[in-house]
């Protein structure tokens, strides 16, 4: 009869361990699963396209692209993409809370060297600094980029052209970018030209309008800088080999 109870008791403690161990086990899973779906959703704030513009030592203004994806291991990866369409993968990319740090290898002319950027998330932005190692030196310099919408040409933008003469002319550029390709057009209270042969890519934008009233045809060409778009006209109507600037600026 004890040797009964006893057998009993066994088995009820096994069966509760048993529970226990199954009861940890599940809720151990679930734990784990929730902070991996945390850890994806904090990771997913800096998924996407980035993008920043400086100003070079000749005054010209330059833009980068930085795109960041998440990998199903759950590790970040990415590169860098330059005005010429050039794409550098990162060595290193790291998410500690709000603080991202990117390493990327760089070659310019032959040289080599390693730019560290580095900064705080918050929303749609990025602010820190860029650590460049370069032989022997460091240098350091601020750094803001903000997140690149998928379309970043649609909108209105105030468009301007400099004349010979030390005039403007003004206008305003109405632009649609979608999966499909690029439209627009060119308005004021002179003219009203639709944008053809549009194309954009790595960064150049290029178009040809056409004013149907003395029939000149104009030729832009210009770099996207976020918010600022920055080219040259040719015509055969304003002079062989003579270029005109513009700019336009994003509303």
């Amino acid at each position: 009869m004890m040797k009964m109870k006893r057998i009993k008791s066994i088995h009820k403690a096994a069966a509760w361990i048993f529970q226990i161990a199954l009861f940890s086990y599940f809720c151990f899973q679930g734990a784990s699963a929730i902070a991996e779906d945390k850890g994806s959703g904090h990771m997913d704030r800096i998924v996407g396209a980035w993008t920043w513009t400086s100003k070079q030592s000749d005054g010209e203004l330059f833009t980068s692209v930085m795109d960041i994806s998440l990998e199903e291991s759950g590790s970040l990866m990415g590169g860098i993409r330059n005005p010429e369409g050039e794409r550098i993968p990162f060595e290193s990319v790291n998410l500690k809370g709000d603080q991202i740090q990117v390493v990327v290898d760089h070659e310019i002319m032959g040289q080599a060297f390693k730019a560290s950027y580095g900064g705080k998330v918050t929303g749609s932005n990025i602010e820190g600094e860029v650590v460049i190692r370069f032989q022997d030196r460091i240098l350091r310099r601020g750094w803001k980029a903000r997140r690149l919408l998928e379309f970043p040409l649609t909108g209105e933008w105030d468009w301007k052209l400099s004349t010979p003469d030390g005039n403007e002319l003004k206008a305003t550029l109405i632009i649609h970018q979608d999966a499909e390709g690029v439209s627009g057009r060119l308005e004021s209270e002179q003219f009203n030209m639709p944008l053809r042969e549009i194309s954009f890519k790595a960064g150049q934008l290029k178009f040809v309008t056409q004013r149907e009233e003395n029939g000149g045809t104009f030729y832009s060409s210009g770099k996207w800088h976020g918010n600022l778009l920055s080219g040259q006209v040719s015509s055969p109507s304003i002079g062989e080999g003579l270029k005109l600037p513009w700019e336009a600026r994003k509303r």
